[in-house]
């Protein structure tokens, strides 16, 4: 069984669980023999690329985690629940993606009451995944957000770089089987590289699921306040 009661086996996801979320229903799909990633989505959702990156997925029956941010899901519902809807998951990326090795406890803690009112609001539910803003995570991040902790371990510089040959050539050097890639969906040139990266590993028998399908498939038993960075064989 999976985090929201579905019945996982080795090569696809079964029959959901009659009341489990939409976020961990995804189309059945053969793994065997495949390599598996998770592509993982920061920053969002953006009225104006995330839409056309979730025609993309759909296209090409791509599922993936979102990382959003409750400041921006508050003013994108109808994005938030499309995600999930359509077989993403939608996880926190906090509300207003503040530093908190930087910031009081208190403060800490609000930020992250405020984003799991706000996704409740929306989906019905508190995001069963965080993402830390910077990758920071302290003993009050920990206890706060009551989840496990998701970094990455395949970082594109997307954010930074901004031309989607770049994006693909650093993607290619540093993925490998169980890979968390990390991009953002709030540019137009990530939405670019992400339909390419589907397409060129692919061609490479890699196959993209979820980070909870990764964690299952690996046979990880994912633990509130515990970080992770990839799920290798």
């Amino acid at each position: 069984m999976d985090l929201a009661g579905n019945t996982i086996s080795r090569i696809g996801i079964e029959t959901p669980h009659p009341h489990a979320p939409m976020l961990h229903h995804v189309r059945i799909r053969d793994l065997d023999g495949k390599k598996l990633v998770s592509l993982t989505f920061d920053d969002g959702p953006s009225a104006d690329t995330t839409p056309e990156l979730l025609d993309i997925l759909h296209q090409k029956s791509a599922t993936v985690t979102f990382f959003m941010l409750g400041s921006r899901a508050a003013n994108n519902p109808n994005i938030v629940e499309r995600a999930e809807r359509e077989g993403h998951v939608v996880a926190s990326h906090t509300m207003y993606h503040q530093n908190f090795a930087k910031i009081s406890a208190a403060a800490t803690n609000d930020d992250i009451a405020e984003s799991k009112a706000v996704f409740n609001d929306i989906i019905r539910h508190v995001p069963s995944l965080t993402r830390p803003p910077y990758g920071n995570i302290t003993n009050t991040v920990r206890d706060a957000v009551g989840t496990p902790i998701i970094l990455w371990s395949v970082d594109t510089l997307d954010w930074k770089i901004k031309n989607p040959d770049s994006i693909s050539e650093i993607t290619h050097e540093q993925v490998y089987d169980g890979a968390i890639i990390l991009m953002h969906d709030i540019y137009e040139t990530s939405v670019e590289a992400a339909a390419r990266l589907i397409d060129e590993l692919r061609a490479e028998d890699y196959e993209f699921v979820t980070v909870p399908e990764l964690a299952k498939y690996r046979g990880v038993d994912l633990k509130n306040g515990a970080v992770y960075y990839s799920f290798r064989p």
